[in-house]
Order: C-alpha cells, then sequence, then structure tokens
C-alpha cells in the first residue's frame, strides 16, 4: 500500500529506522505533550516504544518536502495496526490491556486495530489527517477488514476535566451491546457522569481532542466505560468503526477537500 499526494508519501515502514523515527514522534506526543512516565532508559534516548511495536505494522505519512537524520522526508503522522490473525499469533492486541474485547473478538468480523495514532503539532490543521485515513482506508479494503477498533485518548488522568464529554459520548455513541467492549476494572472510569438533560454538546465538543471528534465524524462508536491509564497520563476510550460506514462518511467529509 503506497499513496503519494502533493509532498505527502502514506506507507508502511519498511525498516527498524523508520520504526524507530515514528517511535521519535510517539515521544513528542505521548511523553512531552501529553505528559506519560516511561522507563528511563526510554527517556534517554527519546523514544515511546513497547512490545507491541515488533508485531505491529506502522503506518507513516511523511512529509517529503522536509529532510530528516535518517529519511528522505520527515514522518509526521502514524498509526500502528495489527489483524486479528496477527493478534492470535503473536501477543494479542493492545487494546485488551485496557478493555474486555470478547465479545467483538467473538462476532465473527474481520477487525484491525489500530493503536498509538499522532500527528506533530505543526500538521494537524492541516490535510495529515485525510492522508493518513486514506491510506488506512485502502489497506482496510485490500485485506477485507470489517471492523476498525481502538484506543482513543483524551490527555491527562483528570476526570472532571472531560466529564461533559464522556457523558456526551456514552450518551451519543455507544456500541451495539452484541460487540462492545467493557473497561477492565483496574482503570475503569464511568462514563454517565452527567444527566442526560444536563449534557451540553458544545462543552462536550471543546473538551474533546480532535481526534477523537474525527472518529465520531467517520461514524465511530464506543465501548462501555473509560480507562485511566496512568502510564501514558491519559483517559482512553474504545472506538469501534465500521468499515463500510466509515467509507461513505469519509467520502462525505473529505470529497470536498
Amino acid at each position: 500500500m503506497h499513496i503519494f499526494e502533493d509532498k505527502f508519501e502514506v506507507r508502511f515502514a519498511t525498516s527498524p529506522v523508520e520504526i524507530e523515527e515514528s517511535q521519535k514522534l510517539r515521544y513528542v506526543v505521548f511523553i512531552e505533550e501529553m505528559g506519560g512516565c516511561i522507563g528511563e532508559q526510554e527517556n534517554e534516548i527519546k523514544l515511546e516504544a513497547d512490545k507491541f511495536d515488533n508485531y505491529c505494522r506502522h503506518l507513516l505519512l511523511i512529509d517529503r518536502s522536509k529532510k530528516s537524520e535518517l529519511l528522505d522526508g520527515k514522518v509526521v503522522g502514524v498509526i500502528r495496526l495489527m489483524l486479528g490473525s496477527e493478534a492470535e499469533l503473536g501477543i494479542g492486541f493492545c487494546s485488551s490491556e485496557e478493555y474486555d474485547l470478547r465479545l467483538l473478538l467473538n462476532s465473527g468480523k474481520k477487525c484491525l486495530e489500530l493503536s498509538r495514532t499522532c500527528i506533530d503539532i505543526a500538521y494537524r490543521n492541516s490535510l495529515a489527517l485525510h492522508y493518513l485515513w486514506s491510506g488506512l482506508g485502502t489497506f482496510s479494503r485490500d485485506v477485507g477488514v470489517d471492523l476498525l477498533f481502538g484506543l482513543a485518548s483524551f490527555p491527562g488522568n483528570d476526570v472532571s476535566r472531560i466529564s461533559m464529554a464522556l457523558s456526551f459520548i456514552h450518551e451519543r455513541y455507544l456500541a451495539p451491546k452484541g460487540i462492545r467492549p467493557k473497561a477492565l476494572n483496574k482503570g475503569c472510569i464511568d462514563m454517565d457522569i452527567v444527566k442526560r438533560n444536563d449534557i451540553d454538546k458544545l462543552q462536550a465538543l471543546r473538551q474533546m481532542p480532535s481526534l477523537i471528534k474525527s472518529y465520531f465524524r467517520l461514524g465511530a462508536k464506543v465501548g462501555e466505560g473509560a480507562f485511566r491509564d496512568k502510564i501514558l497520563n491519559t483517559i482512553d476510550v474504545c472506538i469501534l468503526i465500521d468499515v463500510i460506514t466509515m467509507t461513505g462518511k469519509y467520502r462525505d467529509y473529505y470529497g470536498k477537500s
């Protein structure tokens, strides 16, 4: 899978060096920006890496007009991907460390997990996300994926700062019961915080990171409960996106661009 448009290239990492460049971007976003806490060794080399990296495909967005020390271009976006068949042969899904996925995995749907999605801050108001979604959609179609899922993060561990957003999400976007993941007890946060009649949509949207709002524009639903990740200093929700629904909504939203 390879897409080249304007100055941007979207493709999978093909070498350890390219994966390392994506881990550098993840460090900037998840550790420096969002306040995550990792080991001393990882901090010294400024990489955000984990045990799942060796089992995943790393979808990169590369700005070919910029030069980095090691690549002919700068990695400015990344989505880490794992198919269900790959999870079964490896160490499982990253999301399973925060959510019970049994209903989803027993649904018979061909699933693709998204994790560690992030974009360089200088590119967040550009078409960067559009290019990443385009690459993701192409790969999903090529391998016959039915459902995308993964964790989407709010920065920080303070529930009070995002209580309206969590309540709005719980009220509006819960996934069907037959496939709905459920947050594990060890970090579970009840999202049903604000009473239905008191939910303020505009306030809820202001509390949401732009990436989470983009998931909902593409038809995302969510699992039951949020999860407090004390290591990366985030509050996570488990998102699920039907690929057919996403394709239509993507065309409607980005087709004008």
